[in-house]
């Protein structure tokens, strides 16, 4: 199981910073082991994906919808794949014009004994790096 939570107020408005966060399309050029997004179905709440990831020799894939609640709350529902489970929030707050707290929020455990295993020693330090990346990304 990994269980990782980062709280950090951006130099960014919140528009700016949640229209980041729900282009999940664009995910794969800048979010480290995000190899493939394909959009299965959009609606102004929520959109639904298939996402490939691959990490070191592990590739696998997962579907998930995406809950928008603009200008608030991004927030991700687990439909399958190779965890047991899958939580995913981000919540937005807004400090000043150009200032937004950011609340990020990841639990996961895979299905297989033998992913939890081997992604063990790295999944944590991964899941750092994936957010740090959004970060990188805003700056840019």
């Amino acid at each position: 199981m990994v269980c990782f939570r980062k709280k950090k107020i951006l130099p960014h408005s919140v528009k700016k910073v949640y229209s980041l966060i729900a282009d999940v399309e664009k995910y794969p050029v800048f979010l480290p082991w995000c190899n493939n997004i394909t959009v299965k179905k959009r609606t102004k709440k929520y959109v639904v994906t298939e996402v490939k990831v691959g990490f070191k020799n592990i590739i696998t894939q997962y579907v998930c919808k995406v809950l928008l609640f603009p200008g608030k709350r991004i927030s991700l529902e687990y439909l399958s794949g190779p965890f047991e489970y899958l939580k995913i929030d981000w919540n937005f707050k807004k400090i000043s014009n150009k200032e937004t707290e950011v609340d990020f929020f990841c639990n996961f455990k895979f299905k297989s004994i033998f992913l939890r295993f081997l992604t063990s020693f790295f999944l944590e330090n991964a899941v750092k790096k994936m957010v740090d990346a959004f970060e990188k990304k805003l700056n840019n």
